[in-house]
Order: C-alpha cells, then sequence, then structure tokens
C-alpha cells in the first residue's frame, strides 16, 4: 500500500500538466507538499492528498468538481483581458523607444536605479538628422541656396525632434505608465486567489473519494464531516474569487480612457508637426 501511494506521488511530480487544472500546475502542488514536510520523512496528509487527487483526475480516475459556466467565462474574459494588455503594452514601449540599447537602459533606471529613463536627455532621430543638415548648410554656405535649404530645414527638423520629445513624454505619462500600471495588483490578487480555489476543489474532491472509500460506519461519518468542512472552504474561496474577478472585470473598461489619452497625444502630435512642416515648405516655395 505505501508503494502504490509512493508511485501515486512520483507520478504526480514527474509530470507537468497543461490542460484542465486551469491556473494549477505542479510547482503548486510541490509548494503545498513542501509547506507540509516537518521533516525529511514526514508528509502532510492534505498535499499528499492533493497530489493523489491531482494525478487520477490526469488519469481518468477521479471525478472532480466543475465550476460553473459564468465563472469559466468570467476567469476567461479576465485572463485575455490582462494577456492581450500586457502584450500591448509591450508593444507600446517599443513604439515609444525603437532603440533596443535605449529602451533597455529605460527599463533598468525606472526598475533598478529609480532615475527613470532618460527620454528629456536623448536626443531624438529628428533632431540628430536636423542638427546634421545645419552643420552641413553652413559648411556649404548659407549665401547658397543649397547651404540656406539645408539650415532651414535643419532648424525645423530640431525643433520638430523638440515636439517629439514633449509628445513621448505625454504619451509616456498620460497613457503608457497608467495603461501599464492598472489592474496589475489587481490581477497578481486573481491568480494567486486563482490557485488557492483550484486547491481547496483539490481539498473537496479528495474528501469526497475518502467518503466512496469509506469502510466503516464510524471512517463514513468522519470522511462526510471532513467533506462538508472543505466544501465549506471552497464555497468562501469560490465566492472570494468570483468578487475579485467581477471587480477586475468591471474596471477593465477603464483603460478606453487611457486609449483615448493616447489618441490625443497623437492628433495634438500630427496637428503640430504638420503646422510646422507646412510652415517651412511656403518659406522654401519663395
Amino acid at each position: 500500500y505505501i508503494t502504490n501511494n509512493l508511485r501515486v506521488v512520483r507520478m504526480a511530480y514527474s509530470q507537468r500538466f497543461s490542460a484542465g487544472l486551469g491556473n494549477l500546475n505542479m510547482e503548486d502542488l510541490g509548494q503545498s507538499l513542501r509547506d507540509g514536510l516537518g521533516t525529511l520523512g514526514s508528509m502532510s496528509v492534505k498535499g499528499f492528498d492533493r497530489a493523489k487527487q491531482f494525478s487520477q483526475e490526469k488519469m481518468g480516475n477521479a471525478v472532480r468538481t466543475e465550476y460553473d459556466l459564468e465563472y469559466i467565462q468570467l476567469s476567461a474574459r479576465v485572463e485575455a483581458t490582462q494577456n492581450n494588455i500586457n502584450k500591448s503594452s509591450n508593444a507600446a514601449r517599443n513604439f515609444l523607444q525603437p532603440n533596443a540599447a535605449a529602451r533597455l537602459e529605460d527599463m533598468f533606471n525606472e526598475k533598478i536605479t529609480g532615475r527613470g529613463n532618460a527620454m528629456d536627455s536623448r536626443s531624438t532621430y529628428s533632431e540628430l538628422l536636423g542638427n546634421h543638415m545645419k552643420v552641413g548648410g553652413q559648411e556649404i554656405g548659407d549665401n547658397t541656396q543649397v547651404g540656406q535649404s539645408l539650415v532651414e530645414v535643419g532648424e525645423t527638423f530640431v525643433r520638430l525632434g523638440m515636439m517629439e520629445k514633449e509628445y513621448l513624454k505625454d504619451v509616456y505619462e498620460n497613457f503608457f505608465k497608467p495603461f501599464s500600471n492598472h489592474l496589475q495588483v489587481e490581477w497578481s490578487n486573481i491568480n494567486t486567489e486563482k490557485r488557492r480555489l483550484d486547491l481547496a476543489r483539490l481539498d473537496l474532491d479528495a474528501a469526497k473519494s475518502k467518503v466512496r472509500g469509506a469502510r466503516t460506519p464510524e471512517v463514513m461519518q468522519q470522511n462526510e464531516q471532513k467533506v462538508r468542512e472543505c466544501q465549506a472552504a471552497f464555497d468562501r474561496q469560490y465566492e472570494q474569487t468570483k468578487i475579485l474577478l467581477t471587480d477586475a472585470d468591471r474596471k477593465s473598461a477603464e483603460f478606453t480612457t487611457h486609449l483615448e489619452e493616447f489618441i490625443r497625444s497623437q492628433i495634438n502630435f500630427h496637428e503640430n508637426a504638420q503646422k510646422l512642416l507646412q510652415e517651412t515648405y511656403a518659406k522654401m516655395k519663395k
């Protein structure tokens, strides 16, 4: 009997299953077992029961409690929101700073040194282009047509680069930061509660399995009491997780506000940039 049970535990630890238990994985079960280890030779009964239930479910030899459709859909919607907002945030950071080295420097300063990004001090590509044109035009001579044109266009692109800095700072402060940080704490809490719910569900189903395997009235009574306790714990965790999911799902509408700020920044920058370029173009055509 002991050999068979140890075999079950080894099987639970040796395989990584990706389907069927949502946020629960073998690391969670392993942590559950480690939490119950007082010494190398003693094992938590609860941790053992969870591992046994988990492995038997994957082998199709155990009955499991299913979550209701409303919870499944709500959980899937919140998870999809989290995944896609995080992907969009990463893409937005790449958009704000296409240079990978500069992007890495900014992330390091923001998260490690606390100095923030170098957006204000780092020259934009427009500024670099404008400065090269100005220097070139001055070397050729601003008394020549090509030299004068290079200086005028160069000055325009320097001003355009300064506008870009203001635009990027506006986008970073009013779109990227709130968009990236919104609901991150809530999502972290939800993931923790979902793992706890999966473990509570394993405890409940393991207790039910023991009731079906009871051989005496006394053992049956003890196991039924355990089922009632596990059912109550599962119900509490279920409601707590649903509350957090519902709140996060409701707050996800606020992402629209941050996206509106992004569009506003885009409009302002492009309108001002167009006005500047039109003025330069009109001056050159005279």
